[in-house]
């Protein structure tokens, strides 16, 4: 190539380089989308970029919370799936969903709710032999301060992620509680310890009748539940009741292994999965229930709970007495992004089916016995619960038979 010739190829190249960069330069200032055929990651890397730049250049407040912006990102994205139970769970977010699954945290035994309006933040409950309840605290009173600092303006999860911790963790706080018509400031220390939640109940009613609640399952489930039916087998239960009304669902591991405690040898569900194929769920027959059993089971009784309650019908171990169950056969899995963006994800990732092959998402279970009931979930268990002395009158001609 000629010396002029080359001269006039830089310049050309450099001009061009020059007009891409302006070109690049103008549409980002003027907010302009090119749409290229390209991934959705390099989609949404731009839109966030161009998004980003309106709020750095016209947002009223200088310091915006970045952190929260790219959190809310990654919600909107699972949420466009349009899938309910999809969502994006930020690092705290995911610590409590896991608490939830393994039935256990470290905490003081309390619970708190925040008023909208006010932002003042009010200890619901507090539970028996706790560290809250050793500490002095009682329900009603106003957390206004945790070590010293005021949580007026902060969000009530930011609040209680203060005072949860490791076992050993101490706080110090400051409530506001009502004493001979007068506002009184409180100040004491708490400890957190671990925390087992109770999700059985149990007792024996009339006739030697064993009645077993199940609020929901999780890992410590487990134990609870097989230790409640042994205890009353040991007391001369001749048939059980078990409660799973207004029961949500939980982990599937928990209830497999509670329907292997309860039936014989076969088939319990089968998970179909996109990636990992259909996988067949049995129960192995170490040990199974040989009295009759009802399952109660209400419009609030979805998913894990449905696992169990379907299962029980299906190979005709139980009587479900009630009204339709939620409908919930679908399948999440919880993935932990910590050691990449942060937070974590919970996805559908499959459906159920039923030892008859049957999916009941959207459907539910149809009880074989329906009652409704009088409506005040107070009464759930007790002297005036409908349902459950309708169970009462079926499990005994059950026996009786």
């Amino acid at each position: 190539m000629k010396r002029g010739n080359r001269i006039s190829f830089i310049k050309g190249m450099i001009a061009g380089i020059l007009l891409i960069v302006l070109f690049l330069v103008v549409t980002r200032y003027f907010g302009i989308h090119i749409s290229f055929n390209r991934s959705t990651a390099d989609d949404i890397w731009e839109r966030a970029t161009v998004v980003e730049s309106y709020i750095d250049r016209y947002y009223w407040k200088e310091d915006t919370p970045k952190q929260k912006i790219s959190e809310y990102a990654a919600k909107g994205m699972v949420a466009a799936l349009g899938d309910r139970y999809s969502v994006y769970y930020t690092s705290q977010e995911l610590k409590e969903s896991m608490e939830n699954i393994e039935g256990d945290y470290a905490g003081i035994g309390a619970s708190i709710r925040q008023d909208e309006k006010t932002g003042s933040k009010i200890i619901t409950e507090v539970q028996k032999g706790r560290p809250a309840e050793r500490a002095g605290l009682k329900a009603g009173d106003e957390l206004v301060k945790i070590n010293g600092k005021e949580i007026r303006k902060i969000s009530l999860t930011e609040a209680v992620s203060q005072i949860k911790g490791e076992e050993g963790k101490k706080s110090v706080l400051t409530v506001l509680r009502k004493e001979n018509g007068e506002t009184v400031s409180k100040e004491v220390t708490v400890v957190c310890e671990k925390i087992i939640v109770q999700t059985v109940t149990s007792k024996m009613l009339k006739g030697k009748m064993g009645y077993v609640c199940v609020s929901r399952f999780d890992k410590e489930t487990v134990k609870q539940f097989k230790d409640a039916v042994s205890r009353l087998e040991k007391e001369g239960e001749k048939g059980l009741i078990i409660d799973l009304r207004n029961n949500g669902g939980g982990s599937l591991t928990a209830t497999i292994e509670m329907l292997d405690y309860m039936l014989p040898k076969g088939e319990l569900i089968t998970e179909k999965n996109r990636v990992k194929g259909d996988k067949l769920y049995t129960s192995t027959d170490e040990q199974h229930f040989d009295k009759p059993v009802v399952v109660l089971i209400n419009e609030g009784s979805a998913s894990a709970s449905e696992v169990f309650a379907g299962c029980m019908q299906d190979r005709k171990a139980a009587v479900l007495l009630g009204t339709k169950s939620f409908g919930k056969g679908i399948v999440q899995t919880v993935f932990s992004l910590e050691s990449s963006c942060g937070g974590g994800i919970k996805l559908t990732t499959g459906e159920y089916l039923l030892p008859s092959k049957r999916c009941i998402q959207g459907k539910g279970l149809t009880p074989d016995v329906e009652v409704k009931s009088a409506g005040d979930s107070e009464q759930l268990g007790g002297k005036k619960d409908i349902q459950l002395q309708k169970a009462q009158e079926v499990l005994e001609e059950k026996i009786v038979q």
